[in-house]
C-alpha cells in the first residue's frame, strides 16, 4: 500500500506543478514542453487545455489517494498512454516526436496504471 500511495502522491504533485505553472508562467510551461506560446485564440486553447489536463490528472491521483480507489489513477494513466500513442501517430502528419514528452508520458503512464493495479490487488 505504501507504494501505491507513494505513487499517487507522487505523480499528483508533479502534475500540480506543471498546472500551476501553466496558470501562472504559461511561457515557462511551453517552453519546458519545447514548445511557443501562441497567440491570440490559439493562446487561449493552449493555456486551457494544457492546464485542464494536468489538473484533472492530478486531481484524479489524489482523489485516488485519499478513497483508495484505483479507477480514478486508472483514467489518470489512460490519458497518458494515450498522448504517448498519438505523439508517435502524430509523425503521420509531419509532426517530430519530441521524446523528452514522449518519455515523460509513458512513465507518468506506468505510474498511474502502477499504483492502480496495487490498489486494486489489496481489494480495499
Amino acid at each position: 500500500m505504501k507504494i501505491a500511495n507513494s505513487l499517487s502522491l507522487i505523480l499528483g504533485s508533479v502534475l500540480l506543478v506543471l498546472s500551476i505553472q501553466w496558470i501562472f508562467m504559461p511561457s515557462s510551461a511551453a517552453e519546458s514542453l519545447n514548445m511557443i506560446l501562441l497567440e491570440g485564440e490559439g493562446r487561449n486553447t493552449q493555456i486551457r487545455d494544457f492546464t485542464a489536463l494536468f489538473l484533472g490528472t492530478s486531481s484524479l491521483c489524489f482523489i485516488t489517494f485519499f478513497t483508495k480507489k484505483y479507477e480514478f489513477i486508472f483514467s489518470c494513466g489512460l490519458f497518458y498512454l494515450y498522448a504517448a500513442i498519438f505523439s508517435i501517430l502524430s509523425t503521420n502528419h509531419g509532426a517530430t516526436i519530441t521524446y523528452t514528452s514522449l518519455i515523460s508520458e509513458v512513465v507518468f503512464a506506468s505510474m498511474a496504471f502502477t499504483s492502480a493495479f496495487i490498489y486494486k490487488s489489496l481489494d480495499l
